[in-house]
């Protein structure tokens, strides 16, 4: 059976891929033999075709911004600005590339250093890479014998990201990062006989959509953006190492959750009555007739968390982890971290525990409608939801009508009701979790 590791680009990114083959190994799934890339995936890959383990995750462990370039390194730039926002890029940073140039020599010394001929052609993992010509960006496809003459070469191709990187020659023919023709090459493993696929893109939201949920392919992706192209922040870059690994961790079921990290339990009790609440609060805010027509779908919240997991489809349980993912992240909650559900329940009651007070300063003085608004425009996310929760237990203190409240605040009521349902699972139980009534 042929098994093909697949490393999308995306610069220092990369780092998120080495926490994904981290997990990948310690959860004994390391039996690939192929591996493919592109740009920094094509670099990856190298090292674990000639299984340098321990080089690959030192690469990432003590990566520097002068390992990569010497001297300039324009802070703002992405991958996306890289290959579909060109012009802008050359507009904004083209007087010092033409006058100065970008060093790259700090570059070519990793592939040098990196790439070790002998072990890679005794190597008996298979392995490819892509790199695109210039100016046309047609693919040129590296397999494993094209590396014995101009391996480095190939390499450094392959992650040449014009115009921020030069182009690079070879042979005469110039040549560009292979992202410009794709950035995540399933499809060239494919090609060469892929049986199963293991997919570590780099995008939230995903490279190649159409090869997600396919048999014998695992598509890996960030459940959430990942920094810039160059960051070189070591609390960054460790950050997306642990993301990495806890990602893949919940891609094989090792942990729960979407963007936060659960233990494996069962989902709590008041979960499916909320789940019940919520589809008939769908058609609420279906026929919801004040403000706006935008938010008139029968399933704004299942398009919303949709969005959010980039997902085609949703699962019950997804219901329930994207919701937590928005209160943690409201709450400002470690998403490296691994929680079990009562820690992460606690945190939140907390958080909200002063909206069931029936003096909750609910609010102000107002004087008519357009004072209303300004002083809505007043509150972030959770004190909308804070409202809102008030307003589930105290009726007669609601501010907006419902048909208001569900045309503005359609997700912010489902997160209300959701932490309503969830206080009210704990009858013996005060918000912040010492005895008494809610």
């Amino acid at each position: 059976m042929k098994k093909a590791l697949v490393l999308a680009g995306g610069g220092t990114k990369g780092v998120y891929q080495a926490g994904v083959i981290r997990a990948l190994i310690d959860m004994g799934k390391d039996d690939w033999n192929m591996v493919f890339g592109t740009s920094v995936g094509a670099l990856n890959a190298i090292m674990l075709v000639q299984k340098d383990y321990a080089a690959f995750f030192d690469i990432y462990t003590h990566l520097k911004a002068e390992d990569i370039i010497g001297g300039y390194i324009p802070y703002d730039i992405s991958l996306n600005t890289i290959v579909n926002d060109r012009e802008t890029l050359l507009n904004t940073a083209v007087s010092y590339f033409k006058d100065k140039g970008v060093d790259i020599s700090p570059f070519e010394k990793q592939v040098e250093e990196k790439f070790d001929p002998e072990k890679f052609f005794a190597s008996d993992i298979d392995f490819g890479c892509i790199t695109a010509t210039h100016p046309k960006h047609e693919p040129v496809y590296v397999t494993k014998e094209m590396m014995r003459e101009r391996g480095k070469d190939w390499l450094i191709a392959s992650a040449s990201a014009f115009p921020a990187f030069p182009v690079k020659v070879i042979d005469g023919h110039e040549y560009v990062d292979g992202g410009y023709f794709d950035n995540l090459p399933v499809d060239f493993a494919l090609r060469q006989g892929a049986e199963e696929v293991v997919a570590i893109d780099l995008r939230h939201a995903a490279t190649h959509p159409g090869y997600r949920d396919r048999p014998r392919i695992d598509y890996i992706s960030p459940t959430q953006e990942l920094p810039r192209f160059l960051e070189f922040d070591r609390g960054l870059l460790e950050h997306s190492f642990r993301i990495g690994y806890l990602d893949a961790c919940k891609f094989y079921g090792k942990y729960d959750g979407y963007v936060y990290t659960f233990e494996k339990a069962e989902l709590p009790a008041f979960f499916h009555k909320w789940y019940l609440e919520m589809l008939m609060l769908e058609t609420r805010i279906k026929l919801a007739s004040n403000i706006s027509e935008r938010f008139r779908s029968r399933q704004h919240i299942r398009n919303k968390l949709l969005e959010d997991m980039d997902k085609t489809h949703l699962e019950y349980k997804d219901y329930f982890y994207g919701m937590m993912d928005h209160l943690m992240r409201i709450c400002g909650m470690d998403d490296a971290q691994v929680y079990v559900y009562e820690e992460a329940r606690n945190r939140i009651l907390a958080e909200f525990a002063d909206a069931v007070d029936k003096n909750y300063d609910n609010m102000p003085a107002l004087q008519g409608i357009r004072d209303l608004a300004d002083y809505a425009r007043t509150l972030n996310t959770k004190g909308i939801i804070e409202k809102m929760i008030h307003a589930n237990f105290f009726p007669e203190h609601r501010i907006l009508t419902e048909n208001m409240a569900l045309t503005v605040y359609p997700f912010e009521q489902a997160l209300a009701d959701f932490v309503t349902c969830m206080m009210k699972e704990l009858p013996e139980e005060s918000a912040d979790g010492k005895s008494g009534e809610i």
